[in-house]
């Protein structure tokens, strides 16, 4: 069996996964990659690719049936728990996390195991699957502050992609607006981009680049239907973008996803964010209205005609860039 001295789970949604792919790439700059085991469901797969080192470890389990799914990783980890008795786990959040969690705790309690439990929360309120991990955590690293913190909260700050990377270079002839529907695209934001696109003046559709996430399961019907709307007009569609440049464009249509909303703010408040409703718990509408109270963000849907006038240096002091630093502070000490 590999020496594994730390295990991180994420599944679901890139609002989980992509923070944790962070953290295992940070973890690995001072500790043995061989010694890192990711696990994540079918949509984790997808991600695999921005892990920076091969040697990591990666346990991949489908999700769809949730029952098969707890068979399956009960099997796969009771040995490596086994031989491995003193793990640190972090969970990220999402359905998957539990059981690898439970189990973990089981362990400590049956064979007198001394593994270490957290979980990070990036939304402003708890998913369900963390507030049950949050009872055998030892900490949950959370990303907005609060007022009256919980005994087990360490406030971090959220998630924040590299700053440093190469970022893409806008045309500043253009107005340039960008909608930006979280990991699998959206297909209300697009329509509601198209409402707007349709009542556009001629003359200002000529000054305008757009660039729109469209989501993989509409992707035909939504190119007819920009392409209808356009004509021979300034539009790019992409279902992913690794190296968006949200300073620099005049305008910006998005989710309210803990990941989006961070990131955007970071740089600029000249968005509009439509929280997605459809989840059980509703965190983005509580995600965007934490900012809406510090009068971050526009609070209006409307396209520019011209291009923006930056009349002073902006700068978010309620985001921290550094929260996976901080994590990797509180989990290797």
């Amino acid at each position: 069996m590999k020496k594994i001295k730390f295990i991180v789970i994420a599944g679901s949604s890139g609002g989980h996964i992509l923070p944790a792919i962070k953290y295992i790439n940070n973890l690995s700059d001072i500790k043995e990659s061989n010694q890192i085991l990711f696990i994540t469901n079918e949509t984790g797969k997808k991600y695999l690719d921005n892990i920076k080192c091969n040697k990591v470890n990666k346990l991949i389990v489908s999700s769809k049936n949730k029952f098969f799914y707890i068979v399956k990783i009960f099997l796969k980890l009771s040995l490596l728990f086994i031989f491995n008795r003193k793990i640190t786990l972090l969970g990220f959040g999402g359905f998957i996390t539990t059981p690898v969690l439970m189990i973990s705790k089981i362990f400590n309690i049956l064979f007198l195991s001394s593994n270490k439990i957290f979980i990070h929360e990036q939304n402003f309120i708890y998913g369900l699957a963390n507030k049950i991990n949050y009872v055998i955590a030892r900490n949950a690293f959370i990303s907005f502050p609060k007022i009256n913190m919980r005994s087990k909260e360490i406030f971090v700050g959220n998630f924040f992609l590299d700053r440093y990377k190469p970022r893409e270079k806008l045309d500043d002839t253009f107005i340039n607006i960008l909608l930006m529907g979280g990991s699998a695209g959206s297909l209300d934001l697009n329509i509601k981009m198209l409402e707007e696109i349709r009542v556009l003046e001629r003359k200002y559709l000529e000054k305008i680049k757009f660039f729109i996430q469209i989501p993989s399961s509409h992707k035909e019907t939504l190119k007819k239907k920009y392409k209808d709307n356009f004509f021979n007009y300034n539009v790019l569609l992409f279902s992913f973008k690794n190296d968006l440049n949200f300073r620099d464009y005049d305008f910006i249509l998005s989710r309210s996803g803990s990941g989006s909303i961070n990131e955007i703010l970071y740089y600029t408040n000249n968005v509009y964010f439509i929280p997605h409703l459809i989840s059980r718990d509703q965190h983005q509408k509580y995600n965007l209205n934490y900012f809406l109270s510090h009068n971050m963000s526009l609070k209006k849907f409307l396209l520019p005609y011209k291009k923006k006038v930056m009349s002073k240096f902006y700068f978010n002091s309620l985001i921290n860039p550094h929260s996976i630093e901080k994590i990797i502070c509180y989990t290797t000490r």
